[in-house]
Parts: C-alpha cells; sequence; structure tokens
C-alpha cells in the first residue's frame, strides 16, 4: 500500500568517536656548560602545545612539544632558570576517522616532577593529558507527515535540534614586548601565562569575525632572587572561513595554544620580554531549528512495519547548565605574597545530583624570612549540588580570587561552570510499510487495567484503537494523566 511521505533534510554535526590519552615525556637532562651547578630546585613551569594535526584512516596523529621553565638555586646563593624543550609525537586509534573527519583537540598538563641527580644533572617528568574529539557533517532524512487518507496513527513531537552549518580553523599570532622594571640585575623568565578572554562574535557571508583579548602574565626573577611580575592585553582578531553562515547562526569557539618563544631582553633601550605565540582558533557553526519528529505509528486496519536509524549528536551547547562558588582555605606558614595561584580541575565524577571535583591549586609565594620563590601544592575536593541529573559534565574555572589573611592561610574562591557534555541520541524513522494482511483481531471492547510504563499512545497502539475514542469513552480529560489501576474501556476503532 503506497504512503505519501514528506521528508525534509538537515545537517548535523554526528560524534564519531573520542580517545583520551595520557602522554608521558620523561628524561635524564645534563645542564649545559653555560649554566652553573644546580642545589635546589625551586619552581617547574610547562606550557604544551599542538603544532600539527593529520586524519588518517581510523587514527589521528598529533604532533606538539612541551616548554618548560625550571627555577633553581646554584651553590651561590643565586636565582637561575633552566629551559627545556621536547616534542612529542601521539597517534590516536578512533573507528571512523577519515581525511574529512573534524577534530577538537585540548591537552592539559596534569603533573610535572623534577628530580635533582647530581649538580649537574636532573631527571625531568611531565604528564599530559590529550583529549581529541572526532566528528563529521552529516546529512540526515527524517518523515515529518503522512497522508492522513489512511487509517494511520502516528505520534509527533517537537523537537528542537542543533543543526550544523560548519566547523573552520584558524591561526592566530601574537608578537608582543612586555614591558619590565629597568633593573640592573639580568633577569629570567620563571613562569608564562595567558588566558582568552572577552570573546566577542560576528557573522558576516560565510566568514565569522572572531575578536578577542589574550591576557598575558609573566613572573621573572632576577639572579639575587627578586620577583616581579609583568601583565599586558593583547588584542586578538582571526576569521573563519565556513559557507552558508547567517547571522541568526551561533557559533562555538576554543583556542589552543600552538607554538610558544619566551626572549628575555633587558639590554634593549626599554627592557622587556618578547613573547611570540601561535594560538589555534577552532569554531562550530550552528543553527537552531524547531522540527516535527514522527516518533511512532501503526495502521488501525493493516500491520505496518518501519524502520528506524540512530544518529548520536554532539552536545553544541555553550551555556553552562549552573554555575557555583567554591571556597577553600590553604594553611601556609610564614607566607608574605602570593605571587601567582593556578587552579586546575583534575577530576569529575557524578554520583546522582553530585558532582564531585578534584582541583589540584598551585601557589608561588614569598615568606617574610625568604622573598625568593616558594612553591606549594595542594590537591582538595569538593562536592557541587547539581540542580538537575546529569551524567555527563564538564567544569571549567572561569573566575579565581586569592587572598592572604592574618593567620597565615591562603583563602580561595573559584568560580565554576558547570556544563552539560551528555551526546544526545535521535532515533528518526526513515522507512514505512504496511502490508496487505488486514489484522484480524475480533472484539469490538475489552477492559484493562492501566499498568506501570503505560501511555494512553502505548494502549491504543496495542489494542489498534484511538486515544480520542479511549478519551471520550473514559471521559479523560488530559491525555497525558493516567494512573496505574485505573480502568478503562478499550474500544476498537472502526
Amino acid at each position: 500500500m503506497d504512503l505519501q511521505i514528506q521528508k525534509e533534510k538537515i545537517n548535523i554535526k554526528k560524534k564519531i568517536g573520542e580517545k583520551n590519552k595520557k602522554i608521558v615525556i620523561e628524561k635524564d637532562v645534563i645542564l649545559p656548560d653555560s649554566k652553573p651547578d644546580i642545589i635546589k630546585i625551586q619552581n617547574e613551569s610547562s606550557n604544551a602545545y599542538i603544532t600539527k594535526k593529520e586524519n588518517m584512516e581510523n587514527k589521528i596523529k598529533i604532533d606538539g612539544g612541551v616548554a618548560t621553565r625550571i627555577s633553581y638555586l646554584t651553590g651561590e646563593g643565586k636565582c637561575r632558570v633552566l629551559k627545556i624543550e621536547e616534542s612529542f609525537s601521539e597517534v590516536l586509534e578512533i573507528q571512523g576517522v577519515t581525511e574529512e573527519i573534524y577534530i577538537n583537540d585540548s591537552l592539559n598538563i596534569r603533573n610535572a616532577n623534577v628530580t635533582i641527580l647530581n649538580e649537574r644533572k636532573i631527571h625531568y617528568k611531565v604528564e599530559i593529558d590529550c583529549m581529541v574529539k572526532a566528528s563529521k557533517k552529516e546529512e540526515v532524512e527524517y518523515i515529518y507527515e503522512i497522508n492522513k487518507s489512511h487509517n494511520l496513527q502516528t505520534l509527533t513531537q517537537k523537537r528542537r535540534i542543533d543543526t550544523f552549518v560548519g566547523h573552520g580553523e584558524s591561526k592566530l599570532s601574537v608578537k608582543e614586548k612586555m614591558e619590565i622594571e629597568n633593573l640592573q640585575e639580568s633577569i629570567e623568565v620563571v613562569q608564562m601565562t595567558h588566558r582568552i578572554v572577552n570573546i566577542e562574535k560576528k557573522i558576516s557571508y560565510n566568514k565569522v569575525l572572531i575578536k578577542a583579548d589574550c591576557e598575558m602574565k609573566c613572573l621573572y626573577q632576577t639572579e639575587n632572587g627578586h620577583i616581579y611580575v609583568a601583565k599586558k592585553n593583547v588584542p586578538l582578531m582571526g576569521f573563519l572561513d565556513i559557507e552558508n553562515v547567517e547571522e541568526s547562526n551561533y557559533v562555538n569557539t576554543e583556542f589552543n595554544l600552538k607554538n610558544i618563544n619566551i626572549t628575555e631582553n633587558e639590554n634593549d633601550i626599554k627592557p622587556g620580554i618578547d613573547i611570540e605565540m601561535e594560538i589555534n582558533m577552532i569554531g562550530d557553526v550552528y543553527d537552531s531549528k524547531e522540527i516535527n519528529m514522527i516518533n511512532d505509528l501503526y495502521d488501525l486496519n493493516y500491520k505496518t512495519e518501519f524502520s528506524k536509524q540512530k544518529v548520536m549528536l554532539e552536545n553544541s551547547s555553550t551555556v553552562p547548565s549552573q554555575t557555583a562558588t567554591i571556597n577553600q582555605k590553604t594553611v601556609v606558614q610564614d607566607i608574605n605574597q602570593v605571587y601567582n595561584a593556578e587552579y586546575q580541575i583534575i577530576n569529575t565524577r557524578t554520583n546522582g545530583r553530585e558532582l564531585e571535583l578534584e582541583i589540584q591549586a598551585t601557589y608561588l609565594y614569598s615568606s617574610f624570612e625568604n622573598q625568593t620563590i616558594n612553591r606549594k601544592n595542594e590537591t582538595f575536593s569538593q562536592t557541587i549540588q547539581l540542580e538537575k541529573n546529569l551524567t555527563e559534565v564538564s567544569a571549567r574555572i572561569m573566575q579565581n580570587s586569592t587572598n592572604v589573611l592574618p593567620d597565615s592561610s591562603i583563602n580561595t574562591e573559584l568560580s565554576i561552570n558547570i556544563y552539560n557534555q551528555s551526546s544526545s541520541q535521535m532515533e528518526i524513522i526513515n522507512e514505512i510499510k504496511i502490508n496487505d494482511e488486514e489484522n484480524d483481531e475480533g472484539y469490538s471492547m475489552i477492559i484493562y487495567f492501566v499498568k506501570p510504563g503505560d501511555s494512553l499512545w502505548k494502549i491504543a497502539k496495542r489494542f489498534k484503537s484511538t486515544i480520542r475514542e479511549i478519551s471520550n469513552l473514559n471521559e479523560i480529560a488530559n491525555e497525558d494523566k493516567i494512573n496505574v489501576g485505573d480502568k478503562l474501556y478499550i474500544p476498537r476503532a472502526i
């Protein structure tokens, strides 16, 4: 039996797979002849970056590097910095990867450790969490309307879908000089951190304009251990070339470090720190659209068959499901001043409506006795009550406030954004067949008692009746409200 079916096509960002891998770089390092002996480690700071991504069949090759600066004390009591540059290459296996697949990636340094073997030799180890997500643009066809000339009953649901417009990547370059104090001593950079803030997006014909600020902060020291801080905000601007974008679309953006080079130029007319960075900007564009989808169907007179296509959608929301504030107090003896505080969420776990976070904090500070760098590492746990049940979440530290209290402790306040990362599954009816064989049930009416999990739709479909006829006969005002144990008269539809 022929049906007149209306179909529509939409584009989605289909999830292919994801992979998390711990990358470990470990080696013994001999100090160059130009560096004095090493007696005590003060601090180590690393920046990890991805220089190249290559899609292969069912695999993704990642090339990158780690730039580490180790601040240490010499035998003469001077403060020096040792620079280490290491590269890595990893292959991550994800079934379904081809050259056309889009890759979203991130690197996160979980742990860095330096051990002194002797005055001229150290053991260096850094652990990096590497995460990649593979997805692709796919056209999906769904049935939204069927000719009602037959006694076909359909269960239709309105659903809002983030249809996928396109993916783009672009390289941003930063080349800036951070001014420093006009000192008589030579300096060396101990730590450099950056954040991308104040992100603005504007869509024009086949392009997305991204503006943002790169918030940079440098800690540098003199040979005598005096610590200074330099800060600078650098404006960024770049374009993503994506076809068919419109002003009503919205854009998700990510910014990942691609390369970094830091040079101290204290002998220039205007002494400063030269910083060169490459940042990979990734953008995914979506269009929010409400569609009518047929979730289920049956015919009153003939047997029906249909097939469903399962589609796994990437979560595209950039709006946090909720925000939270965390307070933590850390006791540090004889603390005077905090030079820098870094916080990193290293583990998340959901337990019902509770989100358990494990946060790693690193404090660089001075004491009243010693103004050189001291370091305090601490890992603490916090539990956040979720407003609703979420199976997969991510948490991001948006802001932090760190203050030294009179009782020789550090008070920390963290502002946390929580995001729903659960991938959604969509089932689409794509084929329908009505057989010529008639249903042969001979009853005209039965009595039925509602069981757990029942709905009027399920009952009507089971007994080849209709929701309207059951509701009218049983005087049901709200079709969505029936109770377990209710006695219903089920008429056979004619």
